[in-house]
């Protein structure tokens, strides 16, 4: 809540003439988060039409992409104990795109973690270091290639596999709402911010810039109310990965949320967040995911070979970018008081 709380003190607070055109603000939760989308059109019924579609369009969208809600796909398929199952559309092409950037990242980014992730249990009262054996257990169900995409819809889960969705789920869904503002009346949307958890979507104009540019935080990992860049963008998102979303501490140990599908592990890279900014926010979100993953070297390695704009934050303050993010916005960085090293 903080962070979502300082992005709207830095868009709004600091740009000095938000309001003039009109606009209206949906806030929401779904997907287990805190969201909101901004919408800035013609007039302000325009404006809300078009927010209040979005709020809708995600909420359509928890059903295909949720695996705890009994109602959904995921949940139908997780049970299914190997059985082929017939999906939604949107659930079929989230589990496509999921298997896409698993297959481009090596597995740094697997959907098929759910069994360990429910093992360690974090971000529930039941978080806590399992047995090695157990560990082990549970890898033995996780590996992409276990998914089964047979066309028509169809998918089947092989080996106890059980599918995840959250790694995309918001990066899908800031798509799909990307796509409902292109598809609004002329004027009826010509800006938006979409915050959908950590997913910053940036559409359109910001009226309150004369650049028409949104300016987004890369957040402090020690202080996430605060920010060692910006990023200047339009018609993209913003998606960071850090150790500092969700966690537990045991034995005087931090234990975060993104594991190593390698050693059923918290990653223990070096790394305490990775920004990528995109104007596919569905791969930007997998690629947070595995880039913090891979770590710095590895991670920037993969970035120059695919041309994907991130910036990593180590844990000893050195804060590297990728060429690629000069190409796609205005990069600032406000590190240095806070003790960070621009590395570039």
């Amino acid at each position: 809540m903080k962070r979502l709380f300082a992005v709207f003190l830095l868009l709004f607070g600091l740009t000095g003439c938000a309001g003039r055109q009109p606009s209206y603000t949906t806030d929401f939760f779904a997907m287990d988060t805190f969201m909101s989308v901004s919408v800035y059109g013609s007039d302000e019924d325009s404006a809300q039409q078009a927010a209040v579609a979005c709020e809708q369009e995600v909420n359509a969208l928890e059903p295909a992409l949720s695996r705890t809600r009994e109602d959904s796909d995921l949940y139908r398929l997780n049970h299914a104990n190997g059985a082929v199952c017939a999906v939604s559309e949107d659930t079929y092409a989230a589990i496509e795109a999921a298997v896409q950037y698993a297959a481009l990242t090596g597995g740094a980014f697997d959907p098929t973690m759910a069994t360990l992730t429910d093992l360690w249990g974090i971000n529930t009262e039941n978080a806590h270091v399992p047995a090695q054996a157990e560990i082990d257990e549970a890898l033995s169900h996780v590996g992409y290639e276990n998914i089964k995409l047979l066309g028509d819809n169809q998918v089947q889960l092989l080996g106890g596999a059980q599918l995840d969705l959250g790694g995309i789920g918001k990066g899908f869904a800031t798509d799909a709402v990307f796509a409902l503002l292109t598809q609004q009346p002329e004027g009826a949307a010509t800006g938006a911010l979409v915050q959908l958890g950590g997913n910053i979507g940036a559409f359109g104009q910001n009226p309150a810039r004369n650049s028409g540019n949104w300016v987004v935080g890369v957040a402090d990992p020690d202080n996430n109310a605060e920010f060692v860049a910006t990023a200047e963008v339009r018609d993209a998102s913003v998606v960071t990965s850090g150790d500092y979303e969700r966690y537990f501490e045991q034995d005087g140990k931090r234990y975060h949320h993104i594991f190593d599908p390698e050693t059923g592990y918290p990653a223990d890279t070096g790394l305490r967040s990775v920004t990528v900014i995109d104007e596919n926010s569905t791969r930007a979100d997998a690629l947070t995911t595995a880039l913090f993953v891979m770590g710095l070297d590895d991670g920037l390695a993969f970035c120059a070979e695919n041309n994907i704009a991130a910036v990593f934050i180590t844990a000893d303050k050195q804060i590297y970018t990728t060429d690629a993010v000069a190409s796609v916005c205005t990069y600032t960085f406000l590190g240095a008081e806070k003790g960070y090293t621009d590395a570039q």
